[in-house]
Order: C-alpha cells, then sequence, then structure tokens
C-alpha cells in the first residue's frame, strides 16, 4: 500500500492531485454536449450521432419500433467526463422523451426508461459497452433489454404447487406408515 502513497503512476498522482470529477447534479445540463441540439436532433427521428452513423442508428430505432420498444439512440464523440455523466445524459433525455434512450459515448455507456426497469437496462448497457461500433452496440442493447423474460412468477407458483402436493404425499405416506 506504500506503493500508493508515493507512485510513480501519474494517473494515480493526479488522481491524489486534483479534485474528484463530479457528475451532473439536479436540474443541470451537460456541458460537455449540446444539449439542446441533441434535443432537436432526436425529436425528427430517435436519433442523435453523427453522419456516418445516422442510417445505421435510425435502422436500429426502427426495428426496435417494430418489436414495441420506443428507442431513442445518442451517439455523440463528445468526451464525457466520468462514466456516469451517459447516464445522466440519458435520464434529461427521458425527461424530454418518453421511452428508452441509450446514450453512447466513445468511453460510456448510459440509459434510462419510464418502461423498463434499471436491472434490464444495465444487462443491456453492459453487453453493449463491450461492442466498440456505435450500431451495433446500440443494437445489442435494444435486443437485450427487449429479449422476453422467464414467467418467473408462474415458475414461483409451479414449484410451490409441487411442493404443497410433495408435503401432502409425505404426510399421508407417514401415517400409513404408522398403522
Amino acid at each position: 500500500m506504500s506503493g500508493v502513497d508515493a507512485s510513480d503512476d501519474s494517473v494515480t498522482t493526479l488522481a491524489y492531485e486534483d479534485h474528484p470529477i463530479m457528475s451532473l447534479q439536479m436540474g443541470e445540463v451537460p456541458s460537455w454536449l449540446d444539449f439542446q441540439a441533441v434535443v432537436d436532433d432526436l425529436a425528427d427521428d430517435g436519433v442523435s450521432a453523427p453522419d456516418p452513423f445516422v442510417d445505421g442508428l435510425r435502422t436500429v430505432v426502427q426495428e426496435a419500433s417494430a418489436r414495441g420498444l420506443d428507442l431513442k439512440v445518442v451517439y455523440t464523440e463528445a468526451p464525457a467526463a466520468v462514466y456516469t455523466d451517459a447516464r445522466d445524459l440519458a435520464t434529461f433525455l427521458n425527461e424530454e422523451f418518453e421511452g428508452t434512450i441509450f446514450v453512447r459515448t466513445p468511453a460510456f455507456v448510459g440509459s434510462s426508461s419510464d418502461t423498463i426497469p434499471r436491472h434490464r437496462l444495465e444487462a443491456g448497457q453492459d453487453d453493449a459497452w463491450e461492442e466498440p461500433d456505435p450500431v451495433a452496440s446500440a443494437a445489442v442493447f435494444a435486443h437485450k433489454v427487449d429479449a422476453p423474460a422467464p414467467p418467473w412468477g408462474a415458475l414461483t407458483a409451479t414449484v410451490l404447487a409441487l411442493t404443497i402436493v410433495a408435503v401432502i404425499v409425505f404426510v399421508i405416506a407417514l401415517r400409513r406408515r404408522g398403522r
């Protein structure tokens, strides 16, 4: 641990000397990109991205819509300072737009949704982050969050019913053995 106190690593030294980079606060818009331009761009077709990626991302949004997923995708090459910036941007955009917002930067991914639970969004983000291409990344995210989940309620009820039947059979067998 003494190596950390007197580190030769410039990144570690900088982290100790500089103040931590804070995430966005309530009501604060991201300063690392033109927020209003992103809002205006998303309103048009559900995609905000540099020109080379727009057609591919539109296809992802249209395919998601055909499956019933209201998806908006933002890809920006602007340098987000911390990993939470992508999620914060998605959250702010989700105040402007209904549905699910997916944000991809060169280093980070983030999402927000008014219809999909956080654990599914996180699972989609984890898989999307591994794909460096923005179009493929958005497609992976859309498929992951849209994938049907196992019917946990029905499975739980079935296991519970089978357990009750097994207990009843066991009790009847014990009573017959005791006679």
